[in-house]
């Protein structure tokens, strides 16, 4: 099942980092349109449209790949219920090494696995209902985490556009304050440039909003998955101690 979970993120990334990726061919398509007698526009020409909202465009861009990476590793089964803990904690609670356990909570590299399960045998004393109370406090705790941790991707998602449209208006606002001052009739040819020129700030910002968008939805979903995963291993591990004395106080 978890080959599975990653197999199919692996794909879903794929489909979101390739319109990033191939952004500057898109451009640069878009730009080579030669029938007509379109002018040609190199990619540079184009990201230059943009002025210094292009550019932040572009710096999201950048921030918004890393953000997609950085996540693709961490926010995995491997790293949120590494088989390895499971194997130790299992060791640890057959062994009834206590102490062992909840000394996880105090370290910083602890696993969601490992940090519900010692919060749940930190609580043993009060009996089991407890035991259960306290890792569904802990995993909701570290699952809420990870939604803020994603949630960059989402303002990224939502930023992108709304700069996209600022870069419009603002380059729409200046042609027309040149055409207003022009000497003579307005050239038509003048006009569109001036917007072409406008609106490949909103095609910039559409084109890092969009797979950031879609990319916080596969996170949302993939934080949900290993989470939920997580947390079953932990009720699992800590079943046996149902009918302990130990868990009975």
């Amino acid at each position: 099942m978890t080959r599975s979970l990653n197999s199919d993120l692996s794909v879903r990334l794929l489909l979101v980092l390739s319109p990033m990726f191939l952004a500057t061919d898109a451009f640069a398509q878009a730009a080579e349109g030669a029938q007509g007698g379109a002018l040609n526009y190199s990619l540079i020409d184009l990201i230059k449209f943009g002025g210094w909202v292009g550019y932040l465009i572009i710096l999201m861009s950048v921030v918004a790949m890393a953000l997609v990476v950085e996540y693709a590793l961490s926010i995995r089964s491997k790293t949120i219920s590494p088989e390895e803990d499971l194997n130790e904690l299992r060791g640890l609670l057959e062994s009834r090494d206590y102490d062992k356990i909840t000394a996880k909570l105090n370290g910083t590299n602890a696993s969601f696995l490992a940090t519900v399960v010692a919060s749940g045998v930190k609580e043993r004393s009060r009996g089991y209902d407890a035991m259960v109370k306290a890792m569904e406090d802990s995993a909701d705790s570290l699952t809420g985490g990870l939604l803020r941790k994603i949630e960059h991707l989402n303002i990224i998602a939502n930023i992108a556009p709304m700069l996209g449209l600022l870069g419009t208006v603002m380059g729409m606002v200046q042609s027309f304050n040149q055409i207003s001052v022009a000497v003579g009739g307005v050239d038509p040819r003048r006009l569109a440039g001036g917007i072409f020129e406008a609106l490949m700030t909103t095609v910039m910002g559409l084109i890092v909003g969009i797979p950031s968008l879609y990319a916080f939805g596969i996170f949302r979903n993939r934080v949900d998955a290993v989470a939920a995963e997580a947390a079953a291993n932990a009720a699992d591990l800590v079943e046996p101690l149902k009918h302990s004395s130990e868990a009975g106080g």
